[in-house]
């Protein structure tokens, strides 16, 4: 009915999708939850009726499961097998999501250190900026820069630096200063 490109362009909202692996996965759960929904009304159909509160009969014991009784664990186990669906997608993007956030955070990284390396004056500081993932993939990264460094401007023109090249690469993110002005410094980068 539909081909596996079409359903993956449908399910991903029109936007390139993040690696292969994660595709498949959607498109499969996609392909599972139209089964599902195209059974349920054959289901209904077999039932013979609508679903309502079971009707006794005069040859039916009373242990003996109604109608709508049968009904509702149809029901209910549909809803089973739509809340197993949403969890597997949740795991799936939170899978998928974490290696990306891992090479910006890598990236950054880089970046901040490339850029300190780069201004004269803050070339020769004992500096270094730390990237955290947070388990949590909505929350932000968290950016430590941590070292010594001879004067409280100093202090300010890395931590500057590190906010610019940041906020190029992320949205979001939290800045941590550990830097410690301790005169001596100054003499022995020199």
């Amino acid at each position: 009915m539909f081909s596996r490109a079409v359903l993956s362009e449908v399910f991903s909202g029109g936007a390139v999708m993040r690696s292969g692996r994660t595709a498949r996965v959607r498109v499969d759960i996609l392909a599972v939850t139209l089964v599902l929904g195209a059974l349920l009304p054959i289901a209904w159909e077999q039932t013979g009726s609508i679903p309502g509160p079971p009707v006794a009969s005069e040859t039916e014991s009373p242990l003996t499961p109604g109608v709508g009784e049968s009904n509702a664990e149809l029901i209910v186990f549909t809803l089973g097998i739509a809340v197993l669906v949403l969890v597997v997608v949740v795991v799936a993007d939170a899978i998928d999501g974490r290696p990306k956030r891992e090479d910006d955070a890598v990236r950054l990284r880089a970046q901040i250190s490339d850029a300190l390396l780069h201004d004269r004056t803050l070339a020769s500081l004992p500096v270094a900026p730390t990237v955290h993932i947070p388990l949590w993939w909505r929350s932000p990264p968290r950016v430590e820069m941590g070292g010594q460094v001879p004067t409280a401007e100093l202090r300010e023109a890395v931590l500057h630096v590190a906010e610019q090249e940041a906020s190029r690469i992320l949205e979001v993110y939290h800045l941590h200063d550990r830097i410690v002005v301790v005169p001596s410094v100054g003499a022995s980068a020199a």
